[in-house]
C-alpha cells in the first residue's frame, strides 16, 4: 500500500496595489510556502514569490481564474507533502481570506 503526503495548497486573489504584495507575504509569514502558483505572465504573483524566497510555477489553467477541483488536484498532485501558495485572479483585496485546503489520496 503506497502512502502519499497531503498536500497543503493556501488559495487567494492575486494581491493588487501598491501595498498588496507586501501585505500578502507579510500574512504568509508564519506559513511554511515552499512554491507559488499563478498564471503565466502575472507580475504579481512572481513579486510574491521573490517577497517569500520561493520559485514560481506557471499554470496556464490559472488564466480565467476558475479554480476547478481537476486543477487544484493536479497541482495538489505535484506538490505532496508541500505548501503551496495558489493565486487565482480576483477582487485582489488584500484583506481577502487565505483559503487552506489539504488534498490528500482521497481527492
Amino acid at each position: 500500500m503506497t502512502m502519499h503526503c497531503p498536500a497543503t495548497l493556501l488559495l487567494t486573489a492575486t494581491p493588487e496595489g501598491e501595498g498588496g504584495v507586501p501585505a500578502l507575504v507579510e500574512r504568509l509569514a508564519g506559513e511554511r510556502v515552499l512554491t507559488v502558483v499563478t498564471a503565466p505572465g502575472d507580475a504579481r504573483g512572481a513579486a510574491v514569490a521573490a517577497g517569500l524566497d520561493v520559485p514560481l510555477e506557471q499554470e496556464p489553467g490559472l488564466e480565467g481564474g476558475e479554480l476547478s477541483s481537476a486543477l487544484l488536484g493536479e497541482i495538489a498532485d505535484l506538490h505532496r507533502g508541500e505548501t503551496v501558495l495558489v493565486l487565482a485572479r480576483g477582487t485582489g483585496d488584500p484583506a481577502v481570506p487565505i483559503t487552506r485546503i489539504e488534498l490528500g489520496e482521497a481527492f
